[in-house]
């Protein structure tokens, strides 16, 4: 769904009756000029008095809202200032079939989707409809909406609400989403489907065996370091800017955070860096995501927990003094609680296993004795 605020801040319930009316009359140019007034009194929220308004337009048959929603579009863009109608736009859409859309309409919509977090599936199967209708595909970027609303709802809600968008999450299984330059170029460059298709299977706070096994196997089988030369290049570029940006909601900038549905893909690729023979370039390129991830954005804590997880459990797998360094450098910078304790546990296990120090209540006395120099301990940026 578009993220907007939960309550209609519209203090003129007079507007909505009067959309009522307009409906009634036929008037769709008064209408498409009543609804943009609307839009700009309640700030295209469309809940309370708002929603009297959003299930009337809701109601009309279908050719008479695909009409609607390009007078709105049109209404909307001539208004000084422009007015915001994505919700209600998208709103009017639901229950449109493929065959009732222009590719006008379809693209106008599939713009706002595209910089959405989640949506609505039965609008985002017609326009991936209307998209191959027209170009013979659906776009990256709807397909990414699509991916993190099937993962969105899967949390609370039955499979059969995203029904709708099965298809298209199935045709394009393994496939990372656009938006992200570390995933464009994962997607690109990966030499086997199966390399991102096993990384978005992990689960857990660690790799299960089997998983283990057959990362284990698969990486040999592309190349081995070669293999892994790539991954450590991937991460190196998740800190980058999005190519393809979301909507703000609220005080929660999305673009701040790792895309939720990418973010599963890191997390395997550190396990398997972690289940892997390791090579000395992979402590710095994990320790610099652990630290962005680890950081926090306003509205939403650290960037990604998860992948901040991941970062120490591969640095402690790693099973070597430079990682144990890194560890040590990262909990020196101040960690959000849970990633804190995860950092202490993960050093006080190292320092045991490699022998090189006392646990972590005494970490000044371990720093000197692994001799970590005073530039490893310098916060270090992407």
């Amino acid at each position: 769904m578009l993220d907007r605020p939960l309550l209609s801040r519209d203090p003129h319930p007079q507007r909505v009756e009067g959309v009522a009316g307009l409906i009634a009359a036929g008037d769709d140019d008064g209408l498409a000029a009543a609804l943009v007034d609307l839009a700009a009194a309640n700030h295209d929220v469309w809940c309370l008095d708002g929603a009297e308004a959003r299930d009337a337009v809701r109601a009309l048959p279908d050719g008479r809202r695909h009409a609607l929603i390009l007078r709105l579009v049109d209404r909307a863009a001539a208004t000084a200032p422009p007015v915001r109608v994505d919700a209600l736009l998208i709103e009017a859409a639901e229950g449109i079939g493929p065959d009732a859309l222009s590719w006008r309409a379809a693209r106008h919509l599939s713009g706002i989707a595209a910089a959405s977090e989640t949506g609505l599936p039965g609008v985002l199967a017609a326009l991936a409809q209307v998209a191959e209708r027209e170009t013979g595909a659906a776009p990256p970027a709807l397909l990414a909406v699509m991916r993190r609303t099937a993962q969105e709802y899967a949390k609370r809600w039955p499979a059969g609400l995203w029904a709708p968008i099965q298809p298209w999450l199935d045709r394009t299984a393994g496939t990372l989403n656009a938006g992200e330059p570390w995933a464009e170029a994962a997607n690109a460059q990966a030499p086997a489907g199966d390399l991102l298709s096993h990384a978005l299977a992990a689960s857990g706070a660690k790799p299960a065996p089997r998983w283990s096994s057959r990362a284990a196997q698969l990486t040999a089988d592309l190349g081995g370091e070669q293999c892994r030369a790539l991954v450590r290049g991937w991460l190196a570029l998740v800190p980058s800017p999005r190519t393809i940006p979301l909507r703000p909601a609220g005080r929660r900038d999305p673009n701040e955070v790792p895309d939720p549905y990418n973010a599963r893909a890191l997390r395997g690729l550190l396990y398997l860096l972690a289940v892997t023979p390791p090579h000395p370039d992979d402590v710095p390129v994990v320790g610099r995501l652990a630290q962005y991830t680890a950081e926090k954005v306003p509205g939403h804590g650290p960037r990604s927990q998860m992948v901040a997880h991941a970062c120490v459990y591969a640095l402690e797998r790693f099973s070597t003094v430079p990682a144990l360094r890194e560890l040590i450098r990262l909990r020196s910078l101040g960690q959000p609680p849970g990633i804190a304790n995860a950092l202490a546990a993960a050093i006080a296990r190292r320092s045991v296993a490699l022998g090189v120090g006392p646990a972590p209540d005494h970490a000044p006395a371990m720093t000197r004795h692994i001799q970590i120099e005073s530039s490893v301990s310098k916060p270090c940026r992407a």
